[in-house]
């Protein structure tokens, strides 16, 4: 049995990210079965309890690069699957229905700040230059949401940020060994309060961009 273990923020997918940010290091009793659900998550596997113990304590040091900042570089342009994709310009360029698809979206499946990543790359991320095509929303969500982490966070963060490129805030991760023992992730309502918040001061700092 082979597994790919990440070894670098370039190896991790948009898709990983945004379930890497659900993962919250004081849910979990001890640091073994907190490394378990991020190493899950990052070798894409649905358990890893039938595994032998070696396996953590081989893969535990490969993923260290996540207490490291994600390299956030912007690119206009993005490949995915042999073909390029360009971001728009700004805001300016969106038309009232292309950001109605992101705030719809983002409010229908409560998404957080950091679980809307795909959905932005699926409305600002165009084919040479065609007009969104809602028809291709959830396609394009699904392709773009295995696209790696470092090729699209630069320009999310810039439109995000009423075009300033600021990291802060941007989760970082301690991967650490432990001993045995699990508990389940719980979302309580004044974490949802907060995320809610953040999602909105995001929105609005970006239609303050549009408005300029």
């Amino acid at each position: 049995m082979k597994i790919k273990v990440p070894t670098t923020w370039h190896d991790v997918t948009v898709n990983q990210y945004q379930a890497l940010s659900q993962i919250k290091r004081e849910e979990y009793k001890t640091d073994l079965s907190y490394t378990i659900a991020v190493l899950q998550i990052l070798c894409e596997l649905d358990t890893i309890i039938d595994l032998p113990l070696n396996f953590i304590n081989e893969a535990a040091p490969l993923i260290t690069f996540l207490s490291e900042p994600i390299p956030s570089e912007r690119h206009t342009h993005v490949n995915c699957n042999g073909v390029s994709y360009e971001w728009i310009g700004s805001f300016n360029e969106l038309t009232v229905g292309e950001a109605l698809s992101i705030e719809q979206i983002i409010d229908l499946e409560d998404l957080t700040y950091a679980l809307s990543y795909d959905v932005i790359c699926a409305v600002l991320l165009r084919e040479d230059g065609k007009p969104f095509d809602s028809k291709l929303f959830q396609e394009n969500r699904n392709k773009f949401g295995a696209l790696p982490i470092t090729e699209v966070i630069g320009q999310i963060l810039f439109f995000l940020n009423g075009g300033k490129l600021c990291t802060r805030g941007m989760k970082t991760y301690s991967i650490v060994k432990g001993s045995k023992g699990s508990t389940q992730m719980k979302s309580g309502k004044l974490r949802r309060l907060y995320y809610k918040i953040v999602k909105v001061v995001r929105f609005i700092s970006g239609w303050r961009w549009l408005t300029n």
